[in-house]
Formats: C-alpha cells, structure tokens, sequence
C-alpha cells in the first residue's frame, strides 16, 4: 500500500480549480513509503532543491538554512500540523509553492527527463531490506520505470494544479484559490 497525496480546500475555490482540472479522479496519486523516503534524500543529489522537502517527512521550514527553505519559510508554504488527529505533526504545503517559479522548475524537469537512475532502486531496495529482510524487492528496468512513472505522475498533478491556480486567477471569478496537501506517512 502506497502514501496517498491529500488535498483539501474550501467548496469555492475547489470548485473553480476543478473547471480547469477536469476530474477529481486526475488527482489520484500514490507511492510507497520507502519510495518516498530516498526521493528525500536521493533528489538533492541530483540537484533538486524544493522537491525533496515535500518527501522529507521531517522537514520543518526554516531549520534547514539553504535557499529552498527560505524560500518556503519567505512564502510561509509549508507548517507543521496534524492532519486528521494524527499523533504526530507532519509538514502540509500550502499552494503557494506551487506559485513559485523554482518549484514549477523542478517539476517540468521531472516530467521532462529521467531524473531518476538504477542507483535510486538500488537505495530503494537497500531500505526495504533493512526494515523487511525476508522481502525481495526487484531492482530492474520495470521497477525503475514504475518509479519514474510514480514521480511524473506527481509533477504532472502538482503542475496541473498549478496552472489550475493560474487560470482561476486569469478569469477574475475568484481572486485567488487556497488550498493544502500532504503525503502523509505510516
């Protein structure tokens, strides 16, 4: 079972983005806690700045002291809460980081290149192995396409949201449209 993707908004501001968004349904994404845990630490090696935070369960704006989380803490993106009575706080991301041309980067070049190599299924299985030793988790083409896939799929609803954000804004109905996402975690 995977990590779903949440987001929440008030009726009005959903309900605009949706014209623009089409189907709820086009927002479905998921992936593995392991996955999600080595896109953490595996994106800022190939140069990613904001993206690994979203992954990063605990991440907390403003105690890492590079430019993305500045940039997240100048914006005021991202806060600890606890989401749906969880016990412990995790980061939620407001959609204002999507509104940031250094995030919408990161993004097209996630749905542009392969970002990701065998040596991220390599970690990959190495973690699972660490807490599920009697698991096999293959490390091959299919697996690292699946990934590939999994991590384009969520650039492309992120950036759909984003020029959803956009388009709201272009018709004037609706001066602005809020709203907050999570990956929750375990």
């Amino acid at each position: 079972m995977g990590e779903y993707l949440v987001i929440w908004a008030d009726l009005g501001g959903a309900a605009e983005l949706l014209k623009f968004i089409g189907k709820p349904s086009d927002l479905y994404w998921e992936i593995g806690w392991h996955q999600r845990e080595v896109l953490a630490r595996w994106l800022p090696k190939k140069g990613f700045k904001i993206l690994p935070k979203l992954f990063d369960p605990n991440y907390n704006p403003g105690t890492v002291n590079d430019d993305a989380d500045g940039l997240i803490t100048r914006v005021q993106a991202c806060y600890w809460s606890n989401p749906r009575g969880r016990e412990d706080p995790i980061p939620v991301w407001k959609s204002k980081i999507l509104e940031q041309m250094q995030t919408r980067a990161e993004l097209r070049r996630v749905i542009e290149e392969d970002v990701l190599d065998m040596s991220f299924e390599e970690e990959v299985m190495e973690d699972v192995v660490k807490t599920h030793p009697n698991v096999h988790y293959p490390v091959n083409e299919q697996s690292l396409e699946n990934s590939r896939e999994h991590l384009k799929d969520l650039a492309r609803i992120l950036m759909k949201l984003a020029n959803g954000i956009d388009r709201v804004k272009q018709e004037g109905e609706v001066p602005y449209v809020e709203f907050e996402f999570y990956i929750p975690r375990g």
